[in-house]
C-alpha cells in the first residue's frame, strides 16, 4: 500500500540559472520522523534498487496529480542517490499555471518543504525503553520498492498530534506496520470526512448528526494548523444559519460551542452576527468559559482542566447545582 511523509529536513529550492526549475532532497537518511505512532527513519542505501528499476515518478505539488510539475518518464524530473538522501532536479514548465505559481512561491521562500510517495519492500522494527519506563517503536526502513511521487508541500513539518492516518496511509495501513503498532488498527478504521485537504474525524465538527454518516457532520473547525483552525471557525460563523436538517436544541449547543471557541482563538464576533443567531444564545448568561473539551462540547459536569477557576463551571459548583446541572443536561439528551 502507498504510504507519503512530509518530512522534517526535506527541502525544496528554486535552480539558479535562466532555466526554470526545482531541486532539493526529497527524503533525508538517518532523519528522525515522528509519526506519532513509532519514530521512523530512512536508512542509507534504501533508494539504491529501486533507482536501478529507473522507475517512472512525478513530481507533484500537495500531493495532487493534476499538479503536474515534471516527470522522469519524460526527463524533466531527474533522481538521484546521495550521501544525504534522495535527491532531485526537476524542470518545471512555465507555460503552465501550476508551474509558474508554485515556481513564483519557491522563489519567494513561501514552500520550502516537500514530500514523498512510495511502497517498501524492506524494514527492520525495534523497541527502545527510555528511562521514564516508556517504550518507544522504532521502524528503519531499509529498502524501497516504489517510489510514486516526489514535489513541494504547502505545509512540510506534521507532528505526532496533528497527523492522521490517511495523511501517512492514503489507501490503509500496511499489515506490516499494523502488526508492530496495534493501536492503529483503531486509528484506520476511524470514519473520516475530507475537508481543505485534511482526513477529519467526526469530533472536529460542530455539529454530528450520526458518526458513521459524514453528510450529517456540519461545520468544521478543528485542524491541524491554527490558521486553518481560526479560518474555519469565521466560515462557520458566516454559514451558521445554512445548516439545514438539524434541531434547534442541537443548533444551540453548537452555537454556544463556536462561541467559546472563538473566544479561544480571539475571534472577535460582533453584535450584528450576535443578533442573527439570537434564537441560539438563550440563558441567563452565567455560561462556562473553560475551553477544555467537555466544557466546549456543552458538558461541564466532566471538566478535565484541573487548573479551572471559572466560577461557571461545574467544577467549581457545590454538589448540589452540580445535580442540578446533570439533571438539566439530562433533559436536554
Amino acid at each position: 500500500m502507498i504510504e507519503r511523509r512530509v518530512l522534517r529536513g526535506a527541502q525544496v529550492r528554486a535552480k539558479q540559472g535562466d532555466k526554470p526549475g526545482l531541486a532539493g532532497v526529497a527524503s533525508v537518511y538517518n532523519q528522525d520522523y515522528d509519526s506519532g505512532w513509532f519514530i521512523e527513519h530512512v536508512l542509507p542505501g534504501a533508494f539504491t534498487r529501486v533507482l536501478s528499476e529507473d522507475p517512472d515518478v512525478r513530481c507533484l505539488f500537495n500531493h495532487n496529480p493534476d499538479n503536474l510539475l515534471a516527470r522522469t518518464k519524460s526527463g524533466t524530473l531527474r533522481l538521484a542517490d546521495s550521501k544525504d538522501g534522495l535527491t532531485y532536479d526537476a524542470d518545471t514548465n512555465a507555460d503552465t499555471t501550476v508551474g509558474r505559481d508554485v515556481q513564483a512561491m519557491v522563489d519567494r521562500g513561501d514552500l520550502d518543504g516537500c514530500s514523498i510517495g512510495f511502497t517498501v519492500a524492506k524494514q527492520n522494527w525495534r523497541e527502545e525503553k527510555m528511562d521514564d519506563g516508556r517504550i518507544i517503536t522504532h521502524r528503519d526502513i531499509v529498502e524501497f520498492d516504489e517510489l510514486f511521487d516526489v514535489g513541494p508541500v504547502t505545509y512540510p513539518a506534521f507532528t505526532g498530534t496533528s497527523v492522521t492516518t490517511r495523511s501517512l496511509w492514503p489507501q490503509g495501513v500496511p499489515e506490516e506496520v499494523r502488526s508492530h503498532v496495534p493501536q492503529l488498527r483503531a486509528d484506520d478504521a476511524k470514519t473520516t470526512k475530507r475537508v481543505d485537504g485534511e482526513d477529519l474525524t467526526a469530533d472536529c465538527f460542530l455539529i454530528v448528526g450520526d458518526p458513521e454518516k459524514t453528510d450529517t457532520w456540519h461545520l468544521p473547525w478543528k485542524f491541524s494548523t491554527e490558521e486553518k483552525t481560526k479560518s474555519h471557525l469565521r466560515d462557520a460563523l458566516a454559514r451558521f444559519d445554512q445548516v439545514e436538517g438539524v434541531d434547534e436544541e442541537t443548533k444551540k449547543k453548537a452555537y454556544k460551542k463556536l462561541l467559546r471557541l472563538c473566544k479561544k482563538y480571539g475571534i472577535d464576533v460582533s453584535d450584528e452576527e450576535k443578533k442573527s443567531h439570537r434564537d441560539a444564545q438563550d440563558g441567563d448568561g452565567d455560561e462556562c468559559g473553560c475551553d477544555c473539551e467537555a466544557c466546549l462540547s456543552g458538558d461541564c459536569t466532566s471538566c478535565s482542566d484541573d487548573d479551572c477557576d471559572d466560577m461557571n463551571c461545574a467544577c467549581n459548583m457545590n454538589e448540589r447545582e452540580r445535580m442540578r446541572m446533570r439533571l438539566r443536561l439530562a433533559e436536554v439528551c
